[in-house]
């Protein structure tokens, strides 16, 4: 009777100790889920030059704010930390937002929280700002990735320009020309710089021409030259990454995203 009852606690004892195991094993799943989750970027697309850059706990970054005159409807947001490149009507509407915690328009070094920003002098042109004037290039580093905004770039990348910008996750690159870069000189930029991950922006849409008419050209002009040097393109709504997987692309990508 005694090793009956024995041999039924010993069972009973061992049933708890694995449900236990599997209790941990689980917890210790979901925790690691929800670290990468939490490490990861969400990146959307509101027309123009206008990005917002978000994580788990909200909206970190929105760049260049557009006039509603430009045909998009700019999204009911705040943000920890506004860029704006440069000071034309289709890119320093600071208006467009709820509210902002920190507002960057110049050059220099800059932090916001686990946030790191750094402005580099630029020209809206190929003429050192004779045309359009100065343009500031934006790098944030956020949860261990490194996004680059070009905002309205006018000419080819100097070797002192690159080594400021230094290595780069995802690119925000102007590709419609006439007002900035046009798609081969994107392309050059883009080889010059060696990201991940390209995001094209500053193009005519639907949304855009009846102000721009052709002065920009299409998103298919940039991405038909882009697939000639091997970049797979791809269209999203929107684009979230860790820096796990940007580690562990073995193919280099062209994110059209959906203007919200």
């Amino acid at each position: 009777m005694k090793s009956k009852l024995f041999k039924s606690m010993v069972s009973a004892c061992l049933s708890l100790m694995l449900i236990s195991s599997a209790t941990t094993v689980n917890a210790a799943t979901v925790k690691k889920d929800s670290y990468l989750e939490k490490k990861g970027i969400t990146i959307k697309y509101f027309g123009h030059s206008s990005f917002g850059i978000s994580d788990r706990e909200g909206m970190k970054i929105v760049t260049d704010p557009y006039d509603p005159m430009l045909g998009y409807t700019f999204p009911s947001i705040s943000t920890k930390v506004l860029t704006v490149s440069h000071d034309h009507f289709d890119h320093n509407n600071i208006a467009a937002l709820q509210s902002y915690g920190q507002l960057i328009n110049t050059t220099g070094n800059f932090t916001n929280g686990n946030i790191k920003i750094n402005g580099i002098a630029s020209w809206h042109d190929p003429e050192q700002g004779a045309l359009r004037g100065p343009n500031t290039i934006y790098t944030y580093e956020i949860n261990k990735i490194k996004v680059c905004h070009l905002g309205d770039l006018g000419h080819e990348l100097s070797e002192e320009q690159i080594n400021s910008i230094g290595n780069v996750d995802v690119l925000m690159i102007p590709v419609g020309g006439f007002f900035t870069i046009n798609s081969e000189e994107a392309i050059k930029v883009i080889n010059s710089l060696n990201p991940k991950v390209v995001i094209p922006m500053h193009y005519t849409t639907d949304a855009s021409r009846p102000l721009f008419g052709d002065y920009l050209a299409p998103i298919d002009d940039f991405t038909s030259k882009i697939q000639t040097e091997g970049w797979n393109v791809e269209k999203a709504s929107s684009l979230t990454l860790t820096k796990q997987m940007l580690n562990t692309m073995k193919t280099k990508k062209v994110f059209v995203l959906n203007y919200n």
